[in-house]
């Protein structure tokens, strides 16, 4: 028998009878599974909280991860972007069950986010990573409809939960980060779009076992959401966070414009496109976040946005 994480259980309970289902069925799910990929299985990570995470061996000894997804967890846009990488960034797959939401990955150590030493180590190590995951083949069919683009679609999310969350935070961050989003989209160029990971945090990069190729920074992305978008979008998404180290800054703003700095050094990724990226997913992180059950981290991220207006 496996334990499920209680994190996971609480997930998916929290859909209703959808999520209940879902539960109910995951046994048989994961018996077939293993039956079918030869696995047997062992201890449940508790690394996510939507999806069934947990390791397995393989008939031939060798170690990997299996992962069972709930619906509407984005799966079958995961694997075509970790299929599509083939290793370049991204987590090896070696199988995948579309009818049963199932994938076998190749076994990863430990996040960045538990592991670097500082702040900036950990940005260079995700320009590093996410060089090789904008690697990734641009599907020959992609399309992007007006008013779709990552950038759009922010704004409306900010607009719409401002006045649902009770306003917390001041109107002009708002129109700031609006702004900023705006611009974006005004800049928005297919041809120089990129197959973006979407949420490249430091959790989300989890070392290799062993050294590979597509690998050369000693980690690899999972969970990656694939949509296309400028390359400073992901970049943005890892200068977004650092709370702690802002609201603690003497000044603050010359601290994320050095970070900006450092990633475009990095990247050759322009550099005022990546500050804006960052202030407005700080801005819509911290509405969603307050929206959607996390107050006081939310909270931090708007506190912090305001500090950052200059």
């Amino acid at each position: 028998m496996i334990e499920f994480p209680d994190r996971m259980r609480r997930t998916a309970l929290s859909k209703g009878a959808a999520g209940q289902e879902w539960l109910a069925a995951l046994p048989g799910r994961l018996a077939y599974v293993c039956a079918v990929w030869e696995l047997t299985p062992g201890e449940a990570l508790d690394g996510g909280s939507a999806a069934l995470v947990l390791k397995v061996r393989r008939s031939d000894g060798t170690e990997a991860v299996l992962r069972l997804a709930p619906p509407g967890d984005g799966f079958a846009g995961q694997v075509r972007t970790i299929a599509a990488a083939d290793g370049h960034g991204y987590v090896r797959l070696y199988a995948h069950d579309p009818a049963r939401d199932a994938s076998l990955l190749e076994p990863l150590g430990p996040a960045l986010g538990t592991t670097a030493p500082s702040p900036e180590h950990t940005l260079d190590v995700l320009a590093a990573t996410l060089r090789q995951a904008w690697l990734v083949p641009r599907p020959p069919d992609a399309t992007v409809p007006p008013g779709t683009d990552k950038a759009s679609t922010l704004a409306e999310l900010i607009i719409e939960l401002w006045p649902e969350t009770g306003r917390p935070c001041p109107a002009e961050v708002v129109d700031r980060a609006v702004g900023y989003a705006n611009s974006r989209a005004a800049a928005f160029d297919l041809d120089g779009s990129v197959v973006c990971h979407g949420d490249p945090h430091p959790d989300n990069a989890l070392a290799v076992l062993s050294p590979r190729p597509g690998a050369e920074s000693g980690y690899v992305f999972i969970d990656p959401d694939g949509f296309l978008c400028d390359p400073a979008y992901d970049l943005g998404v890892a200068v977004r966070g650092w709370t702690t180290e802002v609201l603690a800054a003497k000044d603050p703003v010359g601290l994320v414009r050095g970070y900006c700095a450092r990633l475009a050094a990095a990247t050759g990724v322009d550099e005022q496109a990546i500050w804006e990226w960052g202030f407005t997913e700080r801005v819509s992180s911290g509405l969603y976040m307050i929206r959607h059950g996390a107050p006081e981290e939310g909270r931090e991220y708007l506190e912090s946005a305001a500090r950052l207006l200059g």
